[in-house]
């Protein structure tokens, strides 16, 4: 199974079949930022958002303007209130902003300067895999959850665009992989900036992306109906002031949700689809390799260590205990070193057989290429592996596509940078 990958943050939906569960949703709208650029329509979006929720049966906590440490008791409150099968609505309006990896969520007490680092620490992230807010809810095992972020996702360094939803313009945002069960909503693509307002005079009272959005909800469709029709709608009035924006979504709900319930959702419960077959020891190197991504850049010695134990036995895990090791000795030098990691073991080779194999075998080059097709193990994990890909890439989005595409390219390298970092032969990649 491939990982990653994608804003405030919103979750929902009412479903057929489910009995004692609940529909939640915590909704935060700022305008009124205190050291930065202050907005027109934020409060107004969460307004519309507790409307259209409560009359569609949602427990709404609704906030507004709210600082850093309200907004910490705030989500704490609602996480303790979700329970396994609930039904989970998130929805941010507000400044947002991204460090190239990550993606922040801003109160209104935010300073207008700093290191990034500090800015990080006063911001919330929304995934990183550990402890973000769609982590968070995802690990309480609602039925669906739908995160909505109607922000910017730029860095907070440089003098704020006029009318946009960013502190800054200098990076975008990188792509996020949803749970499953989470649909994930950005209100514009990566790199682009949502519009607060077409005009400083504009009449509407939502955002460009909230006022689309909400009539597209109301309609009889499913939601991911309604997003397509809204991305259509936002671009479209976007372009007409000349101002690049699309709307973007990650999607891993499996089936479909639908909130009116005039339309006829197809939601499946996780709890009772098969189970996923075991990953063997290859599968579980590349699923590492993909989700090492995300996590090399990071300083948290916690996440690191969640990491490694995680993926235990591959090379990977030693890279992510050696950088905890590193960053531990530079913050309390008293401390005890970690074990050394385990080298994984080789296994022994296979004899070559009749068997299927990759229709590239004709043309291996490379002594990993002729030992995947020598071996009955790795040709049938490699079109094993072929086909979840191409799976995986038939459900994203075009940007969802060439984003994996991109990471595609990129793996030989890493192999590469192994290769070298453990002395392993090539046919040990």
């Amino acid at each position: 199974m491939f990982f990653r990958l994608v804003v405030v943050i919103l979750l929902f939906f009412s479903t057929t079949g489910i009995t004692r569960a609940k529909s939640l949703a915590l909704i935060i709208g700022n305008d009124s930022y205190q050291n930065v650029e202050p907005l027109q329509k934020a409060r107004s979006d969460a307004r519309g958002y507790a409307a259209f929720l409560g009359e569609r049966g949602f427990d709404v906590t609704l906030k507004l303007d709210i600082g850093g440490r309200d907004m910490l008791v705030v989500l704490a409150e609602f996480l303790d209130r979700i329970a396994t099968g609930d039904t989970v609505m998130f929805i941010y309006s507000g400044h947002g902003w991204s460090d190239g990896r990550q993606n922040y969520l801003v109160p209104v007490d935010i300073r207008a300067s700093g290191s990034e680092t500090l800015i990080a620490a006063e911001s919330f992230a929304l995934r990183n895999g550990v402890n973000g807010i769609i982590d968070k809810i995802s690990q309480r095992s609602p039925l669906l959850t739908v995160a909505v972020v109607d922000a910017c996702r730029n860095n907070p360094f440089s003098s704020p665009a006029g009318g946009t939803r960013a502190i800054g313009l200098e990076r975008g945002l990188v792509q996020v992989q949803a749970p499953v069960g989470t649909f994930i909503a950005f209100s514009a693509g990566e790199g682009q900036t949502a519009l607060d307002r077409l005009s400083d005079d504009d009449p509407e009272p939502y955002s460009v992306f909230t006022r689309y959005f909400l009539e597209e909800l109301a309609k009889p469709q499913d939601l991911q109906s309604a997003f397509k029709a809204t991305q259509l709608a936002v671009n479209r009035s976007a372009q007409s002031i000349g101002h690049p924006q699309r709307p973007a979504y990650y999607d891993e709900v499996i089936g479909s949700a639908c909130l009116t319930g005039k339309c006829k959702p197809e939601l499946a419960d996780p709890a009772k689809l098969p189970p996923e077959t075991p990953p063997s020891s290859a599968e579980k190197v590349l699923v590492a390799q993909i989700e090492w991504q995300d996590f090399k850049e990071t300083t948290s010695v916690e996440a690191l260590l969640q990491f490694a134990e995680r993926h235990a036995g591959t090379p990977y895990a030693a890279l992510a205990s050696d950088k905890a090791r590193v960053l531990m000795a530079a913050q309390t030098p008293e401390r005890t070193p970690l074990p050394p990691p385990e080298t994984p073991k080789t296994p022994p080779p296979e004899e070559p057989a009749s068997f299927s194999r990759p229709k590239w075998c004709p043309a291996a080059a490379t002594r990993t290429e002729r030992r995947i097709c020598d071996s009955k193990t790795l040709s049938a994990l490699d079109l094993r592996m072929s086909g979840l890909y191409f799976a995986r890439l038939k459900r994203q989005n075009d940007a969802g596509r060439q984003a994996m595409k991109a990471r595609q390219k990129t793996m030989d390298c890493h192999a590469k940078c192994l290769r070298v970092r453990f002395q392993m032969p090539e046919t040990q990649i």
